[in-house]
């Protein structure tokens, strides 16, 4: 994926947290997950326990799961100390972040 695509979807998810779209950390998105409400999840580790144990579950929900950035570029583009996980909530902006990844 080119730096610019990967900038839109930096913006998109800037803006989802503007909108309330977004759950931040462990908890806020592991409670997601079992609530059915995450759409995409953002895990910075390839290798990340948490996502290993949560992946079939998210993968019979039908929750995409994303690394396409790493635990540093989290915590910059949500400016939160040590972020490593995130969850898209709201349907529109993972479809519309689904469709850049798709790209």
């Amino acid at each position: 994926m080119d730096e610019t695509q990967k900038e839109k979807i930096v913006n998109m998810l800037r803006l989802a947290v503007k909108a309330n779209a977004v759950a931040l950390g462990r908890t806020a998105v592991e409670r997601n997950i079992k609530k059915s409400s995450a759409f995409i999840i953002f895990a910075g580790k390839k290798d990340n326990n948490f996502m290993k144990k949560r992946a079939d579950i998210c993968k019979s929900k039908d929750i995409a799961i994303s690394h396409l950035f790493n635990d540093k570029e989290l915590t910059n583009i949500f400016g939160r100390q040590k972020l490593t996980l995130v969850a898209i909530v709201e349907k529109n902006f993972a479809k519309g972040i689904n469709d850049m990844l798709d790209n």
